[in-house]
């Protein structure tokens, strides 16, 4: 009998230490699926936070329907409107365009107003000369010439490079420089045109020769010597001016720059 409640004992404890360890075997393995329930969603929210890289794209211009749309505004202060919205948005123009558009405003002070907003979202700044044909009064060419500058000199203290002509492009230049009425605009127009722009000396001495006065020639040909690619050959620009005094005083203006 004694025996027999001996063993019933026994096996009683046998099975109670068995059912503890297949409990403990079984906690961890809970534990464990519990951590991955936890870790699952986070890991899924830090991947879904993570920044997404777009491409780079070139900039594009606004479709040639942009001027059928200015040209139904009845009013410059519509299409004034019609700029902010386009330029806001992240709209640019290429000085075609620009030009275009000029032509549709029925006052100058209005154009002014555009191309001021047009100049900062073109795309092709070097050829921005190209608008000031389509502005009636010189004083008005005067004042978008200044703007520019003024934005250039920005360009280049923020450490934009240089803008650098083909000589495809000088036939369009000459052209706009002969197109000036006077010469004092003209003159001013060329220091806009030089000024961040490289040329070689060849290229600066064809546009002095659209210069009607000797004094307005030899003040862009010293402003055009900073921007000049090949200084060897400035005598190409110097032989331009007519008087050996101001020839002098142009070649020992290069020689102190190249200094």
């Amino acid at each position: 009998m004694m025996i027999g409640i001996a063993v019933a004992a026994l096996l009683l404890c046998t099975e109670s230490v068995q059912a503890q360890s297949r409990v403990v075997q079984r906690e961890p393995e809970r534990r464990d699926q519990r951590l991955i329930q936890k870790e699952d969603p986070r890991r899924s929210r830090i991947l879904k936070e993570e920044p997404v890289i777009k491409p780079v794209r070139p900039p594009k211009p606004v479709d040639v329907e942009v001027i059928r749309s200015f040209k139904r505004e009845s009013f410059d202060s519509n299409r004034l409107r019609m700029a902010d919205m386009i330029f806001s948005t992240g709209g640019l123009m290429t000085t075609t365009q620009i030009r275009e558009i000029t032509l549709i405003f029925d006052f100058d002070s209005n154009r002014i107003k555009f191309l001021k907003k047009a100049y900062l979202n073109c795309i092709d700044r070097a050829n921005f000369y190209k608008v000031l044909s389509a502005l009636e009064f010189s004083s008005s060419r005067e004042k978008i010439i200044d703007y520019v500058m003024d934005c250039r000199r920005d360009e280049l203290r923020n450490g934009d490079g240089y803008y650098r002509v083909s000589q495809s492009d000088m036939n369009d230049i000459i052209k706009a420089l002969k197109g000036m009425t006077f010469d004092s605009t003209r003159k001013k127009m060329g220091s806009m045109i030089v000024y961040g722009t490289l040329f070689t000396s060849r290229q600066i001495a064809d546009m002095a020769k659209t210069f009607e006065f000797e004094s307005n020639r030899y003040d862009f040909l010293v402003k055009a010597i900073d921007n000049c690619v090949d200084l060897q050959n400035y005598y190409q620009a110097v032989n331009t001016l007519r008087y050996s005094s101001d020839r002098n005083k142009l070649m020992k203006a290069v020689a102190n720059n190249a200094r």
